[in-house]
Protein backbone atom coordinates (compact mmCIF):
# COMPACT_ATOMS: atom_id res chain seq x y z
CA UNK A 1 0.00 0.00 0.00
CA UNK A 2 2.89 2.23 0.81
CA UNK A 3 4.19 1.88 -2.61
CA UNK A 4 0.93 3.22 -4.24
CA UNK A 5 0.95 6.26 -1.84
CA UNK A 6 4.42 6.86 -3.06
CA UNK A 7 3.48 6.35 -6.95
CA UNK A 8 0.54 8.30 -6.59
CA UNK A 9 2.21 11.67 -5.38
CA UNK A 10 5.63 10.90 -7.86
CA UNK A 11 2.78 11.12 -10.24
CA UNK A 12 0.68 13.94 -9.13
CA UNK A 13 3.96 16.07 -8.38
CA UNK A 14 4.82 15.80 -12.23
CA UNK A 15 1.48 17.79 -13.00
CA UNK A 16 2.44 20.57 -10.09
CA UNK A 17 5.39 20.98 -11.18
CA UNK A 18 5.81 20.00 -15.13
CA UNK A 19 5.74 22.10 -18.27
CA UNK A 20 3.45 24.90 -18.20
CA UNK A 21 0.89 25.55 -20.93
CA UNK A 22 1.00 27.65 -23.92
CA UNK A 23 -1.94 29.86 -22.21
CA UNK A 24 -0.10 30.13 -18.68
CA UNK A 25 0.84 33.76 -18.21
CA UNK A 26 4.73 31.97 -16.84
CA UNK A 27 4.36 30.44 -20.65
CA UNK A 28 3.88 33.91 -22.02
CA UNK A 29 6.37 35.80 -20.52
CA UNK A 30 8.73 33.33 -21.81
CA UNK A 31 7.67 33.72 -25.17
CA UNK A 32 8.09 38.01 -24.41
CA UNK A 33 11.42 37.31 -23.56
CA UNK A 34 12.76 34.95 -26.15
CA UNK A 35 11.06 38.12 -28.51
CA UNK A 36 13.45 40.46 -27.02
CA UNK A 37 16.78 38.25 -26.98
CA UNK A 38 16.03 37.30 -30.63
CA UNK A 39 13.19 39.20 -32.41
CA UNK A 40 14.43 42.33 -31.26
CA UNK A 41 17.61 41.32 -30.53
CA UNK A 42 19.02 39.24 -32.84
CA UNK A 43 16.65 39.81 -36.08
CA UNK A 44 16.51 43.83 -35.58
CA UNK A 45 19.71 43.91 -34.11
CA UNK A 46 18.12 46.48 -31.36
CA UNK A 47 20.45 45.59 -27.84
CA UNK A 48 19.18 48.39 -26.24
CA UNK A 49 17.36 45.69 -23.68
CA UNK A 50 19.91 43.56 -23.54
CA UNK A 51 21.55 45.21 -20.00
CA UNK A 52 18.25 44.87 -18.05
CA UNK A 53 17.33 41.71 -19.17
CA UNK A 54 20.56 39.12 -19.39
CA UNK A 55 22.56 38.32 -16.01
CA UNK A 56 26.04 40.04 -15.47
CA UNK A 57 27.47 36.06 -14.66
CA UNK A 58 25.61 34.60 -18.19
CA UNK A 59 27.12 31.51 -19.30
CA UNK A 60 26.35 30.67 -22.95
CA UNK A 61 27.43 27.42 -24.32
CA UNK A 62 27.24 26.78 -27.97
CA UNK A 63 28.12 23.25 -29.48
CA UNK A 64 30.10 25.02 -32.78
CA UNK A 65 31.20 28.22 -31.54
CA UNK A 66 32.51 27.39 -27.85
CA UNK A 67 31.61 29.36 -24.29
CA UNK A 68 30.92 32.99 -24.44
CA UNK A 69 31.48 33.80 -20.53
CA UNK A 70 29.57 37.31 -19.19
CA UNK A 71 26.95 39.47 -20.12
CA UNK A 72 29.54 42.34 -22.07
CA UNK A 73 30.51 39.62 -23.86
CA UNK A 74 27.62 38.57 -24.95
CA UNK A 75 26.69 41.85 -25.89
CA UNK A 76 29.45 42.28 -28.02
CA UNK A 77 29.47 38.97 -29.43
CA UNK A 78 25.60 39.81 -31.15
CA UNK A 79 26.37 43.12 -31.78
CA UNK A 80 29.88 41.86 -34.05
CA UNK A 81 28.92 38.56 -34.77
CA UNK A 82 25.40 38.69 -35.24
CA UNK A 83 24.56 42.48 -36.30
CA UNK A 84 27.98 43.34 -37.80
CA UNK A 85 28.41 40.20 -40.73
CA UNK A 86 27.81 41.83 -43.81
CA UNK A 87 26.11 38.28 -44.23
CA UNK A 88 22.81 39.22 -42.16
CA UNK A 89 21.41 36.46 -40.13
CA UNK A 90 17.46 35.78 -38.62
CA UNK A 91 15.90 33.70 -36.35
CA UNK A 92 12.68 31.82 -36.10
CA UNK A 93 11.45 29.85 -33.21
CA UNK A 94 9.88 26.33 -34.55
CA UNK A 95 6.06 25.97 -34.09
CA UNK A 96 4.78 24.51 -30.93
CA UNK A 97 8.79 23.82 -30.12
CA UNK A 98 8.91 26.03 -26.84
CA UNK A 99 8.51 24.39 -23.29
CA UNK A 100 8.60 25.87 -20.06
CA UNK A 101 9.54 24.54 -16.74
CA UNK A 102 8.79 26.59 -13.66
CA UNK A 103 11.38 26.06 -10.61
CA UNK A 104 10.13 27.01 -7.20
CA UNK A 105 11.71 27.11 -3.54
CA UNK A 106 9.90 26.66 -0.94
CA UNK A 107 6.68 27.03 -2.87
CA UNK A 108 7.88 30.64 -4.57
CA UNK A 109 8.74 31.04 -8.17
CA UNK A 110 12.22 32.21 -8.69
CA UNK A 111 13.04 30.74 -12.27
CA UNK A 112 11.85 28.99 -15.45
CA UNK A 113 13.71 26.82 -17.81
CA UNK A 114 13.02 28.02 -21.84
CA UNK A 115 13.78 25.12 -24.40
CA UNK A 116 12.61 24.18 -27.57
CA UNK A 117 14.07 24.54 -31.48
CA UNK A 118 14.72 27.28 -33.90
CA UNK A 119 15.61 27.71 -37.18
CA UNK A 120 18.36 30.21 -38.87
CA UNK A 121 18.10 31.86 -42.43
CA UNK A 122 20.42 34.12 -44.26
CA UNK A 123 19.37 36.13 -47.25
CA UNK A 124 20.85 35.68 -50.74
CA UNK A 125 19.77 37.55 -53.52
CA UNK A 126 16.93 39.48 -51.48
CA UNK A 127 15.44 35.86 -50.32
CA UNK A 128 15.70 34.34 -46.92
CA UNK A 129 17.04 30.68 -46.94
CA UNK A 130 17.55 28.04 -44.18
CA UNK A 131 20.75 27.81 -42.92
CA UNK A 132 19.65 24.80 -39.97
CA UNK A 133 18.27 24.09 -37.06
CA UNK A 134 19.24 23.65 -33.59
CA UNK A 135 18.21 23.22 -30.17
CA UNK A 136 18.08 25.52 -26.89
CA UNK A 137 17.40 25.62 -23.61
CA UNK A 138 17.66 29.12 -21.28
CA UNK A 139 17.95 29.49 -17.72
CA UNK A 140 16.07 32.17 -16.65
CA UNK A 141 16.22 33.60 -12.93
CA UNK A 142 14.25 36.32 -10.86
CA UNK A 143 17.02 38.83 -9.63
CA UNK A 144 14.86 41.94 -7.91
CA UNK A 145 11.48 40.79 -9.62
CA UNK A 146 13.28 41.05 -12.74
CA UNK A 147 13.82 38.18 -15.61
CA UNK A 148 17.29 37.92 -15.96
CA UNK A 149 18.83 35.22 -18.99
CA UNK A 150 21.50 33.41 -16.12
CA UNK A 151 22.66 30.04 -18.49
CA UNK A 152 22.56 29.29 -22.03
CA UNK A 153 22.64 25.90 -24.27
CA UNK A 154 22.44 26.05 -28.17
CA UNK A 155 23.39 22.58 -29.56
CA UNK A 156 22.30 20.23 -31.88
CA UNK A 157 23.64 22.25 -35.20
CA UNK A 158 22.26 21.13 -37.80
Amino acid sequence: MRKIQIFIVLILSQFVYSQVKETDELYKTAKKLDSLIFDIGFNKCDHSHYDSIISEDLEFYHDIGGATLGKQAFITSAKNNICGSPNKLKRELVANSMKVYPLYKDKTLYGLIQEGNHDFFFIENEVWKKAGRAKFTHLWILENKQWKLKRVLSYDHQ
